[in-house]
């Protein structure tokens, strides 16, 4: 039984991220994408997990480490700020690495007049670790223009084993930042309407 604890101790701390101490910083899952604009991007997170709605959880809660006996304990982000922060963070580090100058919004509404928006909705994110560490997440990524239109979306779920906490959140936001759609919606530039002059009055009686 001892060895078994020394094991576990041992692999939770290759984990990754750390979760000494039951923390972890997701600030860290940068990723890439091919996406490319010189326009400025709004970012804003949304945390509709079911269990921090409904007050069950924090929104500091990214999942659960089960000791020797099972017993559950939270782990939480490092930072102290909701994840929605951190995974924000995240994304303005990931396109600030492809050149694109972006800054976090905490409502759709705070986003500056004609700037594209691109929106992270969050149905779950966390992480569940006892022998092995099982990572579930259900994201869907938003490209919304200047007027409020909805230029392409991406949604991703997957339950899966994972090695590394960071890692995972990396490819998980991968899978929506280098979506093909939500790349060509953030890398088009809004094209300015050209006005056609009427034809001249000398013209239309011709």
């Amino acid at each position: 039984m001892l060895l078994r604890a020394v094991l576990m101790l041992l692999a939770f701390a290759t984990l990754g991220g750390c979760a000494f101490g039951h923390k972890l910083d997701y600030r860290q899952s940068t990723t890439t994408t091919s996406a490319h604009t010189s326009k400025p991007i709004a970012i804003n997170v949304i945390d509709q997990r079911p269990y921090v709605i409904s007050g069950d959880k924090k929104p500091i809660y990214v999942g659960t480490l089960r000791a020797l006996y099972y017993n559950p304990f939270n782990i939480n982000t490092l930072t102290g700020l909701p994840l929605s922060s951190d995974l924000a963070e995240a994304i303005r580090v990931s396109l600030e690495h492809a050149s694109i100058n972006a800054k976090v919004v905490y409502s759709n509404l705070d986003a500056e007049p004609g700037q594209k928006l691109l929106v992270l909705t969050v149905r779950e994110w966390k992480s569940d670790a006892y022998m092995r560490i099982r990572f579930d997440y259900d994201i869907t990524a938003s490209v919304i223009d200047g007027a409020g239109k909805e230029l392409a979306s991406k949604s991703v779920k997957s339950t899966l084993q994972i090695n590394n906490y960071i890692l995972a959140g990396s490819n998980a936001l991968l899978n929506v930042l280098d979506d093909k759609e939500i790349v060509a919606a953030l890398s088009a530039d809004p094209v300015a309407a050209v006005s056609v002059p009427a034809p001249a009055a000398s013209a239309q009686r011709q």
